[in-house]
């Protein structure tokens, strides 16, 4: 089955279990890095929300064989465990009193989101963009997002200067940092009897591991954005001892390495592409790139 007929006989085939006047529709939504997806919608009488059901794993089970009344199956149930809402008051987006305190930021890669950057306000920052989204905390819809577009200020009357100003108090606050060793994250899930096979104990691995740090917020969502929070990147290299390099592991997270356990930051770059490319979501890959936090200077900078 051709990805065009998938979506065609999905459609047609929703379409049944639904009252006269729901409206089933697939279209496309850029994500980050100028990822496209497809995202199927079910709009039934009197709602105005419905939650995005991206197709591609889908279609890819659908090659690999899987039935696809199974398919269609699984889409139903994807579809009512999210649709207990049925409308969204958005009136609060028009407000900018109620929306200034919900605006946050994150950053993304500039050269990979040149064409979303025409659209949205942003600042530049290394080789990356800073750019702006409201927190949406009420229930249910709580650590939902909203893209800020350039649109927007003009309908709010305020600069990319005031949104900037507010994001940087905001953000730190509705999403304080989180800052984990890797040790800590990984030991609780490495199997016992594997440790005991080697003649080692946690204690011993983790006195001996190389001290890396998973820098985030508390979300744990576009979490590399701690990297802006004042003073974070200097808390950093107290609990490392020295300059460090940062490795993006996603827009979610970074990764910290003490400078002194790595004499090629052009190797570390290399890892970073090959992670990015078979461990990370195209969509959440942050940059290839490698930084490097100076303690002497106070400065980051690209290696």
């Amino acid at each position: 089955m051709t990805y065009e007929s998938f979506k065609e006989n999905l459609i047609a085939a929703l379409q049944v279990h639904f009252p006269v006047g729901t409206s089933v529709f697939i279209q496309q939504f850029q994500r980050n890095n100028h990822i496209l997806l497809d995202g199927l919608s079910i709009l039934e009488p009197g709602s105005n929300i419905s939650p995005t059901i991206y197709l591609s794993q889908y279609y890819a089970d659908c090659q690999k064989g899987v039935p696809f009344s199974d398919i269609q199956e699984r889409i139903l149930r994807c579809y009512y465990s999210h649709s207990a809402i049925q409308k969204v008051d958005t009136s609060f987006f028009t407000c900018f009193a109620r929306v200034r305190s919900r605006i946050v930021y994150k950053l993304i890669h500039y050269e990979k989101n040149k064409q979303l950057l025409e659209q949205v306000p942003y600042v530049p920052y290394l080789d990356l963009a800073i750019v702006f989204y409201c927190l949406v905390q009420e229930a249910p819809y709580q650590n939902g997002m909203i893209l800020i577009h350039t649109e927007h200020l003009d309908y709010w009357q305020i600069g990319a200067d005031e949104l900037m100003s507010l994001a940087s108090q905001n953000t730190p606050r509705l999403l304080p940092f989180c800052c984990q060793s890797l040790a800590e994250l990984l030991m609780p899930v490495i199997d016992g009897s594997v440790l005991e096979e080697c003649g080692l104990t946690r204690e011993e691995v983790e006195s001996e591991a190389v001290p890396m740090y998973v820098l985030t917020n508390r979300l744990r969502q576009n979490g590399a954005g701690c990297l802006l929070y004042p003073g974070v990147l200097e808390q950093v290299a107290g609990q490392i001892g020295g300059s460090y390099y940062i490795l993006p592991s996603s827009i979610h997270e970074v990764i910290a390495l003490p400078a002194s356990a790595a004499e090629d930051p052009q190797e570390l770059s290399r890892i970073v592409r090959e992670i990015n490319l078979s461990e990370v979501l195209p969509e959440e890959v942050l940059s290839d790139g490698v930084y490097r936090f100076d303690m002497e200077s106070g400065q980051l900078s690209v290696c």
